[in-house]
């Protein structure tokens, strides 16, 4: 409930209760119309613990920037009077305890009792303590005076203590490390007004960042070109096709977010949760309608769901049409490989792509004439007698289940020929292309094109 604004007549007795409730009055109407815009108008902006001294057993806090659930601004560093005196952790974390909250607390404006203490009071439940400054005249810079000035009775409060007589805010978690020491828990994200007061989230925001490029990038190697410029898909493609868009378009949104750390976390949730809810399309499992709502007192509970759920689905695999076969170069000419994938026994057209120096259609023409493709037991002997092995046609385009890249010539290899079958036993391959198609100026792959399942 507001507190009303004292009535000024002419000829009035001024007495400190008018002065104050003009103050309380002002600070209660501002505090209203700020949680009346916003359910967010308080939390940490910026905050810091002394790491060494809670390792040692004592908690220390720094440094703060934020705004209590009542609306009173909080600000201090390590050298101010306002910060709260530290406090051992041994006495409230015994060892049956997984962890133990921690909560900066103010106490509550009451009446009847005194508000104010002296600067010697550091804890109790007088909302603010007294101390004195000497300052100048702001106008003309020539009077020094001293004064007395109020300051927030600040205190550091364990979870298992009450608080209902203080406006609190729960600003960390204390676990105990591998040696059965205390350390903060980095992945508690406290009810805060930036994201940047909150390392964890940030650090999740540049892993889903990393995540998405990575897989973004594997996809769009995977598209199909038509003019080395502009991009086609087929009916094959769509779900890669719709699993890029959804990337495409959440890629700015997370790069923006993880480079601003003063962005709110609302805005941060909001656009996370509707890529889970897009990336969901692509799996079997999960309901976007049983995403984690947004809980500012759990801001862990709901974005360490909301990631990880992220995280799984930009796990997916899409199913490929094509499976390649790694290739590896050597020095006489040749690449070798293995095919150890069991998938590739499924393969009922296979490709060799070329990439090399020159004009493409003098490597559509030269390359089935220099090739020679054959297990490794029998590769020497078919570059030694000159035979043919395993022959070669150009496709001047590949099968649509293979992605077109720019300089690349493509060609189909004959499955039916006895040194196809015997790689296909042997899951071994060796492709010898004479000179100038060295490993140093050309690029060879090898792609099966898997058989539909019905």
């Amino acid at each position: 409930m507001l507190s009303g604004r004292p009535v000024w007549n002419e000829g009035m007795l001024l007495c400190p209760q008018h002065m104050q409730q003009q103050d309380l009055y002002h600070e209660q109407n501002l505090a209203a119309r700020l949680g009346v815009m916003t359910a967010l108008s308080w939390g940490v902006a910026a905050i810091s613990f002394d790491a060494g001294a809670i390792k040692a057993g004592q908690l220390a806090l720094t440094a703060f920037r934020g705004v209590l659930p009542d609306g009173t601004a909080v600000m201090f560093e390590a050298t101010s009077q306002s910060r709260p005196a530290s406090r051992p952790i041994g006495p409230a974390f015994p060892p049956s305890m997984r962890s133990v909250e921690v909560f900066l607390a103010l106490p509550t404006l009451r009446e009847g009792v005194a508000n104010y203490a002296g600067a010697e009071v550091t804890a109790g439940l007088q909302r603010y303590k007294t101390v004195t400054r000497n300052v100048f005249d702001l106008t003309l810079a020539r009077s020094e005076r001293e004064l007395q000035f109020s300051e927030p009775n600040l205190v550091l409060l364990f979870g298992s203590e009450p608080r209902d007589d203080y406006a609190a805010i729960k600003v960390a978690e204390i676990v105990r490390d591998e040696t059965g020491g205390f350390r903060l828990n980095d992945e508690y994200i406290p009810p805060c007004l930036t994201i940047g007061a909150a390392p964890a989230l940030l650090a999740s925001l540049q892993d889903l960042l990393s995540l998405s490029v990575t897989k973004r990038r594997r996809l769009a190697e995977e598209r199909r070109t038509r003019d080395g410029v502009r991009i086609e898909f087929n009916a094959q493609d769509i779900t890669r096709y719709l699993f890029l868009q959804t990337l495409s378009g959440a890629i700015p949104v997370l790069k923006h977010f993880s480079e601003a750390p003063a962005t709110s976390p609302w805005p941060v949730y909001v656009e996370l949760s509707r890529l889970c809810g897009a990336l969901m399309t692509f799996s079997s499992e999960g309901d976007p309608a049983e995403l984690p709502a947004f809980q500012y007192n759990d801001l862990q509970g709901a974005f360490g769901k909301l990631t990880n759920e992220i995280k799984r689905l930009l796990g997916l695999v899409i199913q490929e049409a094509f499976v390649t076969v790694p290739l590896r170069a050597r020095q006489d000419n040749s690449w070798i490989g293995e095919l150890r994938d069991d998938r590739l026994q499924r393969c009922t057209q296979w490709v060799l792509a070329v990439e090399a120096e020159g004009e493409q259609q003098q490597v559509a023409n030269e390359v089935p004439e220099l090739a020679k493709i054959a297990s490794w037991k029998r590769i020497p002997l078919v570059v030694k007698n000159n035979v043919l092995g395993v022959p070669l046609k150009t496709a001047h385009r590949p099968p649509p289940e293979i992605p077109i890249r720019p300089r690349q010539v493509y060609f189909m290899v004959t499955t039916d020929d006895p040194h196809w079958r015997e790689i296909l036993n042997e899951r071994t391959i060796a492709i010898y292309i004479k000179p100038p198609y060295d490993p140093r100026r050309a690029k060879v792959t090898l792609m099966g094109i898997l058989a539909r399942e019905d």
